[in-house]
């Protein structure tokens, strides 16, 4: 044994750590690294599945607006080809009724109805027939001993209807050239309105096929020309099996024309089963639907393949984020004595990060105060007016139907209505001590120090009005512009403690604005 002193000394100089204690918070570091590491990858994971989501959202919409553009498209084509038809018709019954058809003007009239048919490259033939359904004249130079049409959908319509206006009848072939034709026709009458015969116009289908093929629809994407009955009129890609096929026991007349006389929708196909992101409209002025449609799988292949890139990434840096959490644990364990120097670094860090997030205080969109700088600013001055017994007041101002403004003239739009109604607010905010600030979305607040109601009302009334005076069109609004509704509230101390509740006052008035009819100013109670 040593001497008493000596191994006084050494017991006294050896470190006294609390080794248990260090071990207890070594291990809750790890334990929060772990979780911490859990939450990113959970987090990245969520936000990749978020993204895929809204960017497969974003594919159909976007494609569903084409569909419904190319329908308006077709369906204008569609209408001038048969307007054009059909003008002729109505010339051609009106000189039959009134002048007639001799014998001895028949080389004549069959020139002019060649040369009418060759006006219009749509045009297969013009046709005459009497009351028997016997040909009278034609355009195409066709003499068939004995030929009677009227057996035809079209003959047998008119013979049994007076309506003179023209009728669409279901795709035929022709029996003078065996090509698939669309007819068009309008009953002839005698003097005494009696049935005299058809006039009959025929465009060839092929005129519709031949730009229905030069549109990229993919490999199953289809174009429908659809009777008001639910017959196929044409389809691309042709099949002739499918014209005159009835598809009124399909989603088209089930589910979406009742709806109204366009729109856009996924279904699945009533004819072969695919489903299709699709646009459809009617022709204005004729019973026919144009129904444009592309495959759902060919319209999401884009964003499989960007979701299956995205996926992978995301894995491999879920992967690379795991070895790197594996090996910063590792390093935990090893190196804690450096844990005070990296918790000063944070504290620096943070600092920083607040002094910069003070800086930030401007919207960038509309160039007013942003939602901190007013929560700042209130908190500033309802202190200021607490000790000094000033008045102030607040305005919460809303635009009225924005969300449907945004979805009828989209967000481009929205953005500038914003910086419209921001740049009124800024000319109606004079004194250096205000502050005009965009609360959040489309809400917009002004905080009006030594300000009573009565002040602020007449402020709000202001800003109102030269939103309304700017006349942004909005025609989802009953008055056809653009208006806000405007809360006005006026700080009192004793039930106001808190600038919530200030902004609660004002939000509550600004309710009562828009469940009175909107375009109005409220004052609190």
């Amino acid at each position: 044994m040593g001497h008493p002193s000596i191994n006084d000394r050494i017991e006294h100089s050896r470190p006294v750590a609390p080794w248990g204690a260090e071990q207890i918070e070594s291990q809750r570091r790890v334990r929060y690294a772990v979780v911490l590491l859990v939450a990113v990858c959970l987090s990245l994971t969520a936000i990749v599945i978020w993204e895929a989501w809204n960017s497969r959202q974003y594919h159909l919409h976007d494609k569903e607006v084409a569909m419904s553009n190319l329908a308006q498209t077709l369906t204008s084509q569609a209408q001038s080809s048969i307007k054009q038809a059909d003008t002729l018709l109505f010339a051609l019954v009106d000189r039959v009724e009134n002048e007639g058809v001799a014998s001895a003007q028949l080389p004549r009239f069959r020139r002019l109805l060649a040369a009418q048919r060759s006006e219009l490259t749509q045009l297969h033939g013009l046709f005459v027939f009497d009351e028997k359904g016997g040909w009278i004249a034609n355009s195409n130079g066709a003499d068939i001993p004995g030929a009677n049409n009227s057996d035809r959908e079209y003959f047998i319509y008119h013979r049994e209807h007076t309506d003179r206006g023209p009728h669409i009848g279901p795709s035929i072939k022709s029996r003078s050239t065996r090509e698939w034709i669309m007819t068009v026709s309008r009953r002839i009458n005698h003097p005494d309105g009696s049935f005299a015969g058809v006039a009959l116009a025929t465009i060839y289908l092929d005129h519709f096929l031949a730009l229905y093929d030069s549109i990229d629809m993919g490999q199953n994407g289809v174009i429908n020309l659809i009777a008001d009955d639910g017959s196929i009129v044409v389809r691309r890609p042709f099949n002739e099996a499918d014209v005159g096929t009835s598809v009124a026991k399909g989603p088209l007349f089930m589910q979406l024309l009742p709806k109204g006389n366009s729109g856009t929708a996924t279904v699945k196909s009533y004819v072969d089963g695919v489903e299709r992101v699709v646009g459809f409209r009617r022709v204005d002025g004729y019973p026919l639907i144009v129904f444009a449609g592309l495959d759902k799988r060919d319209v999401l292949a884009g964003w499989r393949e960007e979701s299956i890139l995205s996926a992978g990434i995301v894995l491999l840096l879920l992967v690379f984020l795991g070895g790197l959490g594996y090996r910063l644990i590792r390093f935990m364990k090893q190196q804690n004595h450096f844990q005070s120097v990296l918790l000063d670094a944070r504290e620096k860090l943070i600092e920083v990060n607040r002094s910069l997030e003070l800086l930030a205080l401007e919207d960038a969109l509309t160039g007013l105060s942003n939602r901190r700088q007013f929560d700042l600013f209130i908190l500033a001055e309802m202190g200021r007016a607490r000790r000094t017994v000033t008045h102030l007041a607040m305005l919460m101002i809303d635009v009225d139907h924005f969300k449907s403004f945004n979805d009828r003239y989209g967000h481009v739009a929205g953005d500038d209505c914003l910086r419209k109604i921001s740049a009124i607010i800024k000319d109606n905010i004079k004194r250096p001590g205000d502050l005009a600030a965009r609360y959040g979305g489309e809400e917009f607040t002004v905080v009006l120090p030594g300000t009573d109601y009565v002040g602020a009302f007449l402020v709000a009334e202001k800003i109102r009005r030269g939103v309304q005076q700017a006349g942004i069109v909005h025609s989802e609004c009953p008055e056809g512009m653009v208006t806000v509704s405007v809360g006005v509230c006026a700080y009192n101390p004793a039930s106001q403690d808190q600038p919530d509740d200030l902004v609660t006052a004002a939000d509550k008035a600004l309710y009562v604005a828009k469940a009175s009819g909107r375009n109005m100013s409220v004052i609190a109670n």
